[in-house]
């Protein structure tokens, strides 16, 4: 269980499938809204090449990726959510 505002860290293995998301028993506030994200690095050609620095951070900028996977709300039924993060080797 990841509990609101704390940031859960996962390396796959392979591919990541998340099927469900869910409020926990216990709510902060009964009427408020909550969304899940997703923040991932989104895989990056690596060149021998030298580049500069700068050139270099932004394309580490680019490389990392936030999407609201859903959003909870109380009460309510949301519908069922079912992403698929393929690997790519």
């Amino acid at each position: 269980m990841v509990k609101p505002g704390q940031a859960l860290s996962v390396i796959p293995q392979s591919d990541l499938v998340i099927t469900n998301a869910a409020l926990g028993a216990e709510l902060g506030d009964p009427s408020g809204r909550t969304s899940v994200k997703l923040t991932y690095m989104r895989p990056v050609k690596v060149t021998d090449d030298d580049e500069d620095d700068e050139e270099t951070d932004d394309q580490d900028e680019d490389a990392q990726v936030e999407t609201v996977l859903c959003s909870l709300t109380p009460g309510k039924v949301s519908n069922a959510i079912s992403w698929k993060f393929v690997s790519r080797d």
